[in-house]
């Protein structure tokens, strides 16, 4: 019996002294950045090395020293090259370092080859980041990658999953955060309304000194949108790029080449920081966004779309509208909506506002009305339903 007993405390010991160590509490700030394109030429498949800041966190814990390693790994699912699932494009972990105090961890200093980082302590403590490239992707797909990106020099359309964890030396999980970016090739902007081509003036009269200005571009995270228009003068200005480089009237201060406005696809010409427009001159107006890159910020400009302002009580086309109010809804409702209306044979053909305005028995004036139409374009409001009195 006493034999059984030795053997048992002896078990006991042994199990004990094998049992994992207690799980360190350890936490990460920061986050993983977006950006719109993605260039291959940013990133080294072989050593995972990549010159553009794709995380930023600082890592801490309760108790030092811990001892730590850091797992970094990009995956991606392409339709357009055939890759369905998810496919990993680099897995890097580093080697274990003596954690002992807080410190900052940014991809860049991540990869196979050796980076020295310091710690936050005092004085700092110096540490070596060693990595091992443990998975990456099959030579025959990043030759499908290359190809694909001969022409833009970008990587192709897909779902980019990020993701970084820190271990323990038993590859115990102690943190981790990820995040998947939908990266889409950037389209032209299309500009709408109002104008069209310089020739085509004539047909793009409008009877309104703060236009609405409406395009269509894709939604993009961390764009910038700006906006410029100028006056155009025949006599000065040889083509509509030149009326724009030579004296817009938005920006107001011609030290600024465009007007910064919300990441939206409508915008109001403004009451105040800008020259008022007058009737009868012809104006160039243009958009551009600015796009996050792996790159750097690039710019990505519409063409420039002419329009005329006519002066109020003339007609300069048959099928003009002059009342800057009407020329306004029609944009709000669309053109099929409104010609139920106000279209031949219908109730409210030649209707004309007499600038007597209410909005819910209370009279307003037409900036505010303005207003009111401009959250219906910007899609801030909706229209539930729509009666004739």
């Amino acid at each position: 019996m006493k034999l059984i007993n030795i053997i048992i405390i002896q078990l006991i010991i042994a199990f004990g002294l094998f049992q994992p160590a207690k799980a360190q509490n350890v936490s990460i700030s920061g986050e993983i950045f977006e950006y719109a394109t993605y260039y291959v030429n940013s990133f080294d498949l072989n050593t995972g090395a990549t010159n553009v800041q794709i995380f930023r966190y600082q890592l801490d814990a309760t108790e030092y020293p811990v001892p730590v390693k850091i797992r970094f790994s990009a995956s991606f699912i392409s339709p357009s090259l055939g890759i369905n699932s998810q496919t990993t494009i680099i897995e890097i972990v580093t080697d274990i370092i003596d954690l002992q105090a807080p410190i900052i961890l940014d991809n860049r200093d991540i990869s196979s080859e050796t980076a020295v980082i310091y710690d936050m302590a005092s004085p700092p403590n110096s540490i070596e980041l060693t990595g091992r490239v443990i998975e990456s992707l099959d030579p025959s797909q990043a030759d499908a990658i290359l190809q694909s990106v001969l022409t833009t020099g970008s990587i192709s359309d897909g779902e980019y999953t990020f993701n970084i964890s820190i271990e323990s030396e038993y590859e115990e999980i102690y943190v981790s955060d990820s995040k998947t970016i939908i990266v889409q090739s950037p389209i032209s902007i299309n500009l709408e309304s109002p104008g069209g081509s310089l020739s085509d003036t004539l047909d793009n009269v409008i009877y309104t000194t703060f236009p609405i200005f409406q395009w269509f571009s894709q939604p993009c995270n961390g764009c910038e949108t700006f906006i410029r228009v100028a006056q155009y003068n025949s006599e000065a200005h040889s083509s509509l790029e030149d009326a724009l480089q030579d004296q817009r009237v938005l920006p107001f201060n011609q030290s600024d080449d465009w007007f910064p406005i919300d990441n939206i696809n409508s915008f109001q010409y403004p009451y105040s920081n800008a020259y008022p427009l007058e009737e009868g001159m012809v104006y160039a107006w243009q958009t551009m966004m600015l796009l996050p890159t792996t790159s750097g910020m690039e710019e990505m400009a519409s063409s420039i779309f002419a329009f005329k302002i006519g002066i109020t009580g003339t007609v300069e086309t048959t099928s003009a509208i002059l009342s800057p109010l009407l020329m306004t809804l029609q944009q709000v409702l669309g053109d099929d909506q409104y010609n139920a209306f106000f279209g031949s044979g219908n109730v409210l053909q030649g209707y004309n506002p007499t600038g007597q305005l209410e909005i819910n028995d209370i009279n307003v004036d037409e900036a505010s009305l303005n207003y009111l139409l401009n959250q219906f374009l910007s899609n801030s409001y909706q229209v539930q339903s729509i009666t004739v009195e």
